[in-house]
């Protein structure tokens, strides 16, 4: 039985892979974002114009806080996720090497599933953001929005070697990453 084992953790050439894919993803998430903003929303002007040194220091204390909260409803995503299709399994939280995440060791999965679980935070954040972004017009939403799909590039790395091996049916999910399996292993 052939199978693809991701550590994620030790992984030296994916952790560079996803470093890069993480910039070039906030770079080009950015652009497409301030097009919207421009073409679409008309929020767009001068951030900072006319603050206080106080009020540049509360807002970037508020950054930091909105990011946090955005990063912990997006691992929170991926648990409830684990939880639908695996209402028994282990689900765990944890940081390590710059990256947030969520898991449920040992757990198998199919690729469907697997790609559902991976997918869910990207669409359901993103989605609430351009929604918020019309009713509340704010420009900062921009930078919420690319910092953020710039933080999936993990997920989004999962997805595409889930494509790259369209053998592999199923997914064992693991503390360090994924392996995937062309069937079910015997236990």
């Amino acid at each position: 039985m052939e199978k693809y084992v991701l550590n994620i953790f030790k992984d030296q050439q994916a952790l560079k892979t996803l470093n890069k894919w993480s910039i070039l993803i906030t770079m080009g998430a950015f652009i497409v974002f301030y097009l919207f903003e421009v073409f679409f929303t008309n929020t767009t002007g001068p951030a900072l114009l006319g603050w206080s040194l106080t009020e540049i220091l509360l807002s970037v204390l508020f950054i930091i806080i909105l990011l946090f909260l955005i990063i912990t409803v997006h691992e929170a995503i991926h648990g409830l996720f684990f939880k639908i299709f695996k209402p028994d399994g282990n689900v765990k939280f944890g940081y390590s090497k710059g990256m947030f995440y969520a898991t449920s060791p040992g757990e198998f999965f199919d690729r469907r599933q697997f790609k559902i679980i991976i997918i869910m935070p990207f669409i359901i954040i993103t989605s609430l953001m351009l929604v918020m972004w019309f009713i509340v017009p704010h420009s900062s939403i921009k930078y919420f929005l690319a910092l953020h799909t710039g933080a999936c590039a993990g997920d989004f790395y999962y997805l595409y070697l889930l494509n790259k091996h369209p053998n592999m049916k199923y997914v064992e999910d693991t503390d360090v990453g994924m392996t995937m399996y062309e069937s079910l292993p015997e236990n």
